[in-house]
C-alpha cells in the first residue's frame, strides 16, 4: 500500500512548475515542524523527534538541490540559511524547544512567502499578451536543480 501511495505522489508532482515542487517541500517541512510542535507539547518526546526527522530532511532536501552556479549571491545566502534551519532543528530536537520550532518555522514562512511571490511574477509575466518583440520571460529563476524528491 505505501508503494502506491509513493507512485501517487510521484504523479501528484510530475506536472508542477519548479516553484510549485519548492512551495510543496516548504509546506511539508512547516507541517511536520507544527506536527513536532503538538507532540513535544503533549509529551510524545519520540514521534516529536520523529516529525523534526521529517522536517529537516525537506529542508536538507532544499539545501542540496540548490543550483549555486545559476543561483549565484541568493543561492549561496539560502545555503546559509538552510544550515542555520537544520542547526537549529537539531537545537529544538536536544531541548524540545517548542519555541525554537516556533522560530524556525517562521524563518521558513517568510521563505514560503518569497517563493508565492515569485510564483504570482511568473503568473504575471505569463500572463501578458506577446507585443511585438519576444516574450519577457521572469526574472526570477529558482536557484534549485531540476528534480524535487522529499521522502519522508
Amino acid at each position: 500500500m505505501k508503494r502506491g501511495y509513493a507512485t501517487y505522489k510521484e504523479i501528484d508532482t510530475m506536472g508542477m512548475s519548479q516553484v510549485d515542487l519548492i512551495l510543496t517541500v516548504y509546506r511539508g517541512a512547516m507541517a511536520y515542524l507544527d506536527q513536532a510542535q503538538s507532540d513535544f507539547e503533549s509529551g510524545k518526546l519520540t514521534d516529536g523527534r520523529t516529525a523534526c526527522e521529517r522536517a529537516r530532511k525537506c529542508i536538507v532536501h532544499l539545501y542540496t538541490t540548490l543550483d549555486m552556479e545559476k543561483g549565484g549571491a541568493i543561492a549561496d545566502h539560502l545555503a546559509r540559511l538552510y544550515a542555520y534551519i537544520v542547526e537549529q532543528l537539531d537545537l529544538a530536537v536536544a531541548n524540545k524547544s517548542c519555541s525554537l520550532l516556533h522560530d524556525i518555522n517562521k524563518i521558513l514562512g517568510g521563505l514560503k512567502e518569497g517563493w508565492e511571490g515569485l510564483k504570482r511574477q511568473e503568473a504575471v509575466a505569463e500572463a501578458r499578451p506577446a507585443g511585438p518583440g519576444p516574450a519577457a520571460k521572469p526574472s526570477g529563476t529558482a536557484p534549485v536543480g531540476n528534480h524535487i524528491t522529499c521522502s519522508v
